[in-house]
Parts: structure tokens; C-alpha cells; sequence
């Protein structure tokens, strides 16, 4: 096998085509030309890629919508689920046949954002899909009173603050 340095890798595994690694090295078979590229701490590799989407100023393309949500281990079913939509609607977008709107690009951003902090022990929350379900089921009516005594914010939240259980 060759080594292969200072050749950036050109990393389609994760399913985007604009991916590309530096400072790895790839081995290439100098009878077959066959390449094959080492690559340490994919899950944080995933963390930086799924970071430099949710962070870029452009929509989200398909398959950027399709990364973020098998980097929150979900079927697009449950996703469809999570956002309140039907799974057509989110299938035309990972299928690039239909534009996720502005709101639901930012729904979906959050959504990584919020399971990023769990997976990665910064707990702020807890099942964001049960979470996401929850909300805004019903029809706006007259508006709730929220009644807090001076416990309820001087005392320091232990997290996570945000679940399910801790929404109600």
C-alpha cells in the first residue's frame, strides 16, 4: 500500500458531496488503485460536519436535511412525526424534490442542536421528539397564566431544564 499525504479526502460516506478532510492518511493499492482512508473519531468528525450546517447561513439542501436527522438516529417517519407533517412532505425534501420552508429548516437546526447537547453530556433537555409532540397541539385559546414564586428562579435548575416531564 501507498501512503497518501497532504491529498485532501474527498469524505461521500456521510452521505453529502461537499465534504472534504485534511490531514488523514490514505492508503492506495499500487496494483489496483483501490483507496482506503483511516478515519479516527467519526462521531466527532459527524459533530463538526453536522455543526458547519446548522451554522451556515444558506437553506438546508436534502441531503443536509437527511444527514441532521440520521445523526439524531431517526427514521424519516418519526421525523415527519417530530415536526408535525406528513412523511411525504418530509420525503420531497430529503429527495430534494421539494425546499424545506424557513421555519422548518430552523425547527430541524434546533432539533440537531438540542440532541448534540445530550449526546454530548451538556444535558439541556430530554427526548426532544416526545418534547416536540407535546407542543402546539392544540388551538390557540385564552392564554394560560404562568404563576412562579421566587423558588422557582432564585433556586439554580439542575438540568436537564427542559423534558417532557418537566414541560407540563
Amino acid at each position: 500500500m501507498e501512503i497518501i499525504r497532504n491529498e485532501p479526502y474527498h469524505y461521500t460516506e456521510c452521505g453529502l458531496e461537499n465534504v472534504y478532510l485534511f490531514g488523514i492518511v490514505q492508503y492506495r493499492c499500487p496494483e489496483c488503485g483501490e483507496e482506503t482512508v483511516s478515519i479516527p473519531n467519526i462521531k466527532g468528525l459527524h459533530l463538526v460536519i453536522a455543526r458547519a450546517l446548522v451554522c451556515k447561513e444558506e437553506m438546508l439542501s436534502g441531503d443536509e436535511v437527511k444527514f441532521l436527522r440520521k445523526e439524531l438516529k431517526l427514521r424519516s417517519k418519526n421525523m415527519a412525526e417530530a415536526l408535525s407533517m406528513e412523511p411525504e412532505t418530509y420525503s420531497r425534501w430529503e429527495n430534494a424534490k421539494q425546499k424545506v420552508s424557513s421555519n422548518y429548516d430552523k425547527e430541524l437546526r434546533l432539533m440537531y442542536i438540542l440532541n448534540a447537547s445530550e449526546e454530548n453530556g451538556r444535558v439541556l433537555h430530554r427526548d426532544i421528539r416526545a418534547m416536540l409532540l407535546a407542543m402546539a397541539i392544540r388551538p390557540l385559546s385564552e392564554p394560560k397564566k404562568i404563576e412562579l414564586s421566587a423558588a422557582d428562579w432564585l433556586v439554580p435548575m439542575e438540568p436537564p431544564i427542559f423534558g417532557i416531564e418537566l414541560c407540563k
